[in-house]
């Protein structure tokens, strides 16, 4: 309880801008306060550190972040309220984690779709642009800012899983559609957030879980697993960084601007970081790190074709989501779709941001 209040009251601070100042000389600088549930390591960690520092230099000093890792101040889980409710700032958030509260943003999940910019760009785009999605966020007491990626979605297991046969009466950590993936082949899931997926494995609750290359490497759960099965099934956009309203709201208005600003930037840098990195970290998992090394197994065909069928059907129940919630499911995964082909164009046709 102790504890509870302590990091309430931090938060309150940090909402209050609160912040030291020098000795009379310098300007004062306003530290928000960002939970973070990962580890400070890895592609990730490394682009919450390049908007630190970006907006302390956009600013002139006046914003920084204070950044709290490893959900020392808010998990996973609690991540989307807690930021709702000014324990913190702003801050990474799953809405998957919080059901029912952001199902608008929940529709980023719904296509099998593995390019990490052009799903970013119009995941970002629909959030700031999409009429119910603004209001949701608003509801939620939180302002949408910028978007991460998972990448293409793998399997990491203690044994090589090459066929569908070989799912059959094994655990995995899993959410979203690649729960019914799973299990359609005999498997049982579990959910945990990733943070808790390296004492599942060690004590042997789950037998392996779906991934992505940067979180094997950040979470160290290559020091527990011989295999990593590459299925390139879709990835993980409804996963981003929101801050709380009020806190948005008293910034001043040439802040507010660079803030979503540097919002808008990062879905290019962290686009970019996050495709180098699927290439370099698997060549690290092959070659070994600390000693641990993965093998990397290609599934055969049929496999990798029924999971992403599977997956892409349950991903529709969707639409009973939106429809409870009195949106129209059906636009707004048209207009997402339509934001995909746009990008997807721009691609075609000039390349990504940091090869023109």
């Amino acid at each position: 309880m102790i504890r509870s209040f302590k990091l309430a009251a931090f938060g309150l601070a940090a909402a209050l801008g609160l912040s030291a100042m020098g000795d009379g000389a310098q300007a004062q600088t306003r530290e928000l306060t960002f939970g973070e549930f990962g580890p400070n390591r890895g592609t990730r960690a490394a682009g919450i550190e390049w908007l630190d520092s970006q907006l302390r230099e956009r600013t002139g000093g006046e914003l920084g972040l204070n950044i709290i890792w490893g959900g020392a101040l808010l998990g996973a889980k609690t991540a989307a309220q807690g930021i709702s409710d000014g324990v913190a700032d702003m801050g990474s958030i799953v809405p998957v984690y919080a059901p029912g509260k952001l199902i608008s943003y929940e529709a980023a999940d719904v296509p099998q779709f593995g390019d990490e910019w052009v799903g970013m760009r119009a995941v970002h785009e629909l959030m700031n642009t999409n009429e119910a999605a603004l209001a949701e966020w608003d509801a939620a007491n939180m302002v949408y800012l910028t978007n991460y990626t998972t990448g293409p979605t793998q399997l990491l297991s203690k044994e090589p899983i090459r066929t569908m046969s070989d799912l059959d009466g094994k655990t995995f950590r899993a959410t979203g559609p690649f729960v019914a993936a799973l299990e359609s082949a005999g498997a049982s899931t579990v959910s945990v957030g990733q943070p808790k997926v390296y004492e599942a494995l060690s004590n042997g609750t789950v037998d392996g879980s779906t991934t992505y290359y940067y979180v094997m490497k950040a979470y160290k759960h290559y020091e527990l697993v011989d295999y990593l099965t590459e299925l390139n099934m879709g990835q993980v956009l409804a996963f981003g960084i929101a801050m709380n309203k009020a806190s948005f709201e008293s910034l001043k208005p040439e802040h507010q601007e660079i803030v979503k600003d540097l919002g808008d930037d990062f879905i290019d840098y962290m686009a970019a970081k996050m495709y180098e990195s699927r290439q370099s970290v698997k060549a690290e998992l092959q070659e070994g790190i600390e000693g641990h090394t993965v093998e990397i197994v290609e599934p055969d065909g049929q496999m990798r074709a029924e999971l992403i069928a599977i997956a892409e059907k349950d991903a529709l129940s969707w639409l009973d989501k939106a429809a409870d919630k009195g949106m129209d499911g059906d636009a707004m995964l048209g207009e997402f779709r339509a934001l995909i082909a746009k990008y997807s164009e721009e691609r075609d046709a000039k390349g990504y941001p940091w090869e023109r």
